[in-house]
């Protein structure tokens, strides 16, 4: 009997470490908006980009044996650049915060330096729910305060 206990419980492991690889492998990549050809092009032929739909990039990078996600958000009209932080993949879904880099020389957001500092905040974090809903689609909506 514990043989066969333990037998199952190995299989639910092993079952549960293949859905998280898959899910893994299937969010691994590059991710974009359906804004972003139109986006490109217009930047191509230095058109302005007043009135396109968002052109975003997304590149996930995940490990599946931590469970995490990291990686980058770029917003192609606004030419913005985000991080992925505290990123967590749970079966075909995940969560993280995308953080607003700045370039280096931009503000310093109270962390010193001279002449009184700069009393700009640094930029807040968003936080982010998403899920793979099939080989060629993830979902993402942002969280609010309660979830």
């Amino acid at each position: 009997m514990k043989t066969r206990m333990s037998y199952v419980i190995s299989l639910c492991c092993l079952a549960a470490t293949l859905a998280l690889a898959q899910a893994a492998a299937g969010l691994e990549g590059t991710w974009v908006t359906d804004g972003v050809p139109a986006v490109e092009a217009a930047k191509k032929a230095k058109q302005s980009l007043n009135g396109l739909a968002e052109g975003t990039r997304i590149k996930f990078k995940v490990d599946a044996k931590k469970g995490k996600v990291s990686g980058t958000i770029t917003q192609l009209n606004t030419d913005k650049e985000f991080e992925i932080e505290d990123g967590k993949l749970t079966d075909k879904t995940f969560t993280f915060k995308s953080v607003e880099t700045t370039p280096l020389g931009f503000g310093n957001y109270n962390r010193g330096g001279g002449g009184g500092g700069n009393q700009n905040t640094a930029p807040a974090a968003i936080s982010w729910k998403g899920g793979l809903t099939g080989a060629n689609t993830v979902t993402l909506g942002r969280l609010t305060a309660t979830g």
